[in-house]
Order: structure tokens, then sequence, then C-alpha cells
């Protein structure tokens, strides 16, 4: 080679490819001293300047992946593999949006770079993102621009096996399991022995199917933490507790940084009675995307002893449901505390909760500002309420039941309006029939991904067979159109509440609850509030799960009798039992 001072740029560009020939090998700190030498002879080479980044990336230094990578592309702002490549070490320093831009900026450049159609699928398609999306059609909608980028890619690259695996997955997430099962059929009729395209079978499968495709699975890759999890929720459906939590533990020893995973296996805990620590390993819910709130100006948080100087704030988090059950802790909290308690909770709920619990001061749940993630400011109601420690509402079990001889059995713990109640009565009375029984078979905020945990109206046909019976409707979603096409279906009236929001008027809801019979319907906040007004109630549940603790009951509402679908393809089976546990009881 020429002196340095006579270096040419055929020179230059020997030392770029035999770089890019031991990078390509997988030398990459090698190839790196190449890039090296090619910049101190021409500190502005575009290639060297960009192939440099690749390999800062690929050796897990995306700092200086970014740099570089930024610096080639003011370089050759016409490459569409540099902004690709930019992408990726943007994704891997969670600057999303900038990431997006760069693959969408390397597709415009290049209609043909697989690269980037792959990455931006991946990008926009993370698990993380969607599950924070509550609404069916709008995740679907971005999964499925997902499915047509993975498709592009694909077509450009048949040969990628890893692409169709992650287009199969896509595809489900996007609610199109016919076509994710040809996908994935298509790759198994290669013979092609893959842990992931077994694993997405299971999810498409149910029963013994699924069991024989996840054991497939974990025999391909034993340390899946995926298919660990997956297998210790289809032990929890056939009602093997203790097995499930073998598989959650074993899904740990894979992912013990994974959330996910320890949130399943705090779940496992409390599924088979190991309650203290699987309230203390509860907490990891926090971290879970689609539950993360960024908490602000909140005090120390409590550490469960008597408090001596201000109040306790125990803040909102959650659904109605989760709330209701929680309340089952407020007269502990009410006997234990001689200082004032403040809770934060559902405007809907502070006219029952004030009534029961006369004790404590509720307020309503602050306002959260939604950005990124969401955000809530406590500072100011800190200082107003004098608060000098905190608790989530979740943890108030943490405190009060440490195991499961720590609950009370109270038939009740929450006091509806009594002039309600005795509204509700005397409309009751009117109609005339013995028995009255409330029911609901849906949730607020629907999802294809829980399908399988809410009945059809339609299911409860043996129910609404029972003689001398008022069907009360507790459903607080628009459902008129079912209604109308049970009564014409099974040939019976449903009553209607009337001049009251079932959505809103949750203390009025209570009283209509408590005066009912029996209520009947899947584990929402409907089954949740006749639980804790102490009415008869059978709630129904694709498996056990960890608000059980251990038993076989409701330790929160023992008035409660859950009901499991488990491996079966419909409801019916189990509706008919509580049909006739109703008609032996009247």
């Amino acid at each position: 080679m020429q002196k340095s001072s006579q270096i040419s740029p055929q020179d230059i560009e020997k030392l770029i490819a035999n770089g890019l020939e031991y990078q390509n090998a997988g030398k990459i700190e090698l190839a790196q001293s190449y890039y090296l030498k090619a910049l101190k002879f021409s500190p502005r080479e575009p290639n060297a300047v960009h192939y440099l980044g690749v390999a800062y990336h690929q050796l897990e230094d995306n700092e200086q992946a970014e740099k570089y990578l930024k610096d080639a592309l003011e370089l050759k702002p016409e490459d569409s593999q540099a902004h690709n490549h930019y992408g990726c070490a943007l994704l891997t320093l969670d600057k999303l949006s900038e990431a997006e831009q760069a693959f969408r900026k390397s597709i415009e450049l290049n209609s043909s770079n697989a690269d980037a159609f792959f990455n931006l699928a991946q990008l926009i398609s993370r698990d993380e993102i969607l599950k924070q999306i509550k609404n069916d059609e709008e995740r679907e909608k971005i999964a499925s621009e997902a499915v047509e980028l993975l498709n592009k890619a694909v077509t450009l690259n048949p040969k990628h096996l890893e692409w169709k695996v992650k287009l199969a997955g896509t595809l489900l997430q996007a609610g199109q399991e016919e076509l994710a099962g040809k996908v994935l059929n298509f790759i198994l009729q290669q013979k092609i022995d893959h842990p992931e395209v077994y694993f997405l079978r299971s999810r498409i499968q149910s029963g013994r199917s699924a069991f024989h495709s996840l054991q497939k699975s974990l025999l391909l890759k034993p340390d899946a933490k995926s298919a660990l999890n997956n297998f210790g929720f289809w032990n929890l459906t056939a009602e093997k507790k203790f097995d499930a939590l073998i598989w959650f533990r074993r899904a740990m020893i894979s992912g013990p940084d994974d959330v996910e995973v320890q949130w399943n296996h705090a779940l496992g805990l409390l599924a088979n009675g190991y309650l203290e620590n699987g309230w203390a390993a509860a907490k990891c819910r926090h971290l879970k995307p689609e539950m993360y709130i960024e908490r602000l100006g909140l005090p120390p948080e409590w550490d469960g002893q008597e408090i001596t100087d201000g109040t306790l704030f125990v803040f909102q988090e959650q659904g109605i449901g989760d709330e209701l059950r929680f309340a089952n802790c407020f007269d502990d909290l009410s006997e234990k505390l001689k200082t004032k308690c403040f809770i934060e909770t559902d405007a809907r709920l502070i006219p029952l909760f004030s009534r029961s619990f006369p004790k404590l001061s509720f307020i309503e749940k602050l306002e959260r500002e939604v950005n990124n993630h969401v955000i809530v400011n406590y500072a100011e109601a800190v200082e107003k309420l004098n608060a000098t420690v905190h608790c989530p509402l979740g943890d108030l079990p943490l405190h009060f039941r440490p195991s499961i001889n720590h609950f009370n059995f109270n038939d009740s713990y929450l006091v509806p309006d009594e002039n309600e109640r005795a509204y509700w009565r005397e409309v009751f009375e009117k109609i005339g029939q013995k028995l009255k029984i409330g029911f609901c078979w849906q949730t607020a905020l629907p999802s294809k991904t829980y399908d399988s945990y809410f009945p059809d109206l339609h299911e409860l046909g043996p129910i609404f067979a029972l003689k001398n019976a008022t069907f009360v409707n507790l459903q607080y979603t628009d459902c008129e159109q079912q209604l109308q096409a049970a009564e014409n279906d099974f040939n019976i009236p449903i009553f209607r509440p009337t001049n009251i929001d079932m959505f809103n008027e949750l203390d009025r809801v209570a009283a209509l609850i408590s005066e009912c019979d029996i209520v009947i319907g899947p584990m929402t906040a409907v089954i949740s509030m006749a639980g804790a007004v102490g009415t008869k109630c059978y709630g129904l549940s694709l498996h056990p799960d960890w608000t059980c603790l251990g038993t076989d009951k409701q330790p929160w509402t023992p008035r409660m009798t859950c009901k499991y679908r488990g491996h079966s393809d419909s409801w019916r089976i189990i509706i008919e039992e509580i049909t006739e546990e109703i008609r032996t009881s009247i």
C-alpha cells in the first residue's frame, strides 16, 4: 500500500471492501478497524461512515451507531439502506417515532427494500404497544398495516423463514386467524420444525390440540418464556392451579425481567393461596405497559404501621370491578388507623362508599393526562389533604389479607340506599313473579382477545326456561337488539329497569342488584357489585383466577359461586348446571 500522504481513492475503497468482507463474516471489530483506517485518510467517506455506524449497532453501542448513521444520511441522503440502518439504531434506543420516520423514508426511496418493510412492521406491531390500545378496531387497523408491510417483505424475500413466522403472528394480532393458520400450515408443510410456529398454532387451537402444539414448541425450545407462560394458562383452564404455578415459575427462570412473566407468576401465587408472597409479587403490575401510570407528587409509601403524623392517601387503580373488590379491606383500614384516610375513587362510587364506610373520606379520581403514557400529578391534593404516606388501592390486601384466615367472610360490606331499595322492591312486587334473576353477559370494553371469557346472551337459554321468574337486564351497554332477539327466541319478557343510567348511577344500581334474588354473569363490575351487596350470584369465568385465592369460592364475596367453562367449546354445560342449582333451591 502507498504511503499515507499518497493514498489513493482506490486504496480507500479497498479498505472499505475488506471491512465489509469481515463484517459479513461476523468479524465486526476487525471490520471496524478497516473503516476507521479509511476515515483517518478520508473523514467524510460516505460508505465508511455508514458501515462503521452499522458495526457499532451490531456491537450494541447504539449511541455511537446513531451518531455515525446520522452523519451517513447527511453524506448520502438518498440511500435507502442508510435510512433503514439508522432506524434500527433509533429503535434500539427507544426513539420510536424517529425510527418509524427513518423506515418510512427508506421505503419511499426504495420500494424494494425488504428489510425496511420488515423493520417497520416489527416496530408498529409490537405487543407492548398494541396491548395499550383498548379499542379492537384501532388495534386491528395497526396490525393490518403491519400485515401489509410483512406481505411485501415476504414477497421480496420469500426464502426468509423468520419473516413468514412473524407474518403469521401479526395476522393473529389483526384478528385474521384463518389466514394465520394457512401461513403456519404452509411452513409446517415444508417439514420445518420451528418452536414459534407451534406456539402460534396453539393460540388458534383449544383443548388438547393447543396442549400438543405447546408441548412441541417447548420440546424445540425448552426455555421459551411465552410458551411456558401459555402452558401455565392451559393448566389454569384445566383447573390445575398448582401445575399452572409450576409453569409460571419456569417462565420466571427464562424471563425474570419480563414484566408480563412476573405478573402471571404473581397471579399464579395468589390463585394457589400463597397470599403474602403473591401480593408482594403483584406490585410489578405498575410496570405493565397497559397499566403503567406516571404518578407525580406522592409522599412515601405506607409501610402498614400506625400513622402518627398527617394522613394516608390511597390512590385509585384498575377498573370498577377491582375497586369494588378491594373495598372489602376498607373496614379494616378504618379500624386500624387513628388518623384520617383519603381514598381516591371513581366518582360514580363515592355515594355508595361514603355510606358504607363513614369513617373514611373519598375523593374523586384526579384527572389523568395522556401523552405517550398516562400521567397524574398528586402534589396539590397531597398538600391539601396533609397526606404524609400513600398506598395503592391494590396493595391494601398486602396489609390486611396476608392469609385466607384474615378474611371476615361477611355476606356483604356495601350498604345500598334504603329508599332506592324500597323503590325497586315495589317495582318487582308489581311484576309479581316469585324469583328475580338479574343477568349480564358482556364487558363495557369488549375485546376479541378475551371473547372466550364472555358468553353470548343466547347461551343463557337454560336460565330463561325457569318458571315463575322475572329476568332483569343488568347489562350496562347498548343491547336492546340482543334483548329483543332473546325475548322472541325464548318467548319470555325481559325487564329493563327504567329511569336509571346503568353505567353511571352505580349507587342506584347497587340498590337494584340488592333486590334481586340471584345475579348471573361474567366477572365484570356487575358481579363484583352483586357479591359486595350480598346478593347470591354466579360468576362465569374461563378458568380459576387469582380472585379465589386458592379456594373454591370468592373470599371477598362469600355469596358468589364461581363457574368455569374450561376447555369446553361453549358455556352450555355450565349454564345448565347453574339452572339446575337454582331450580332445586326454589
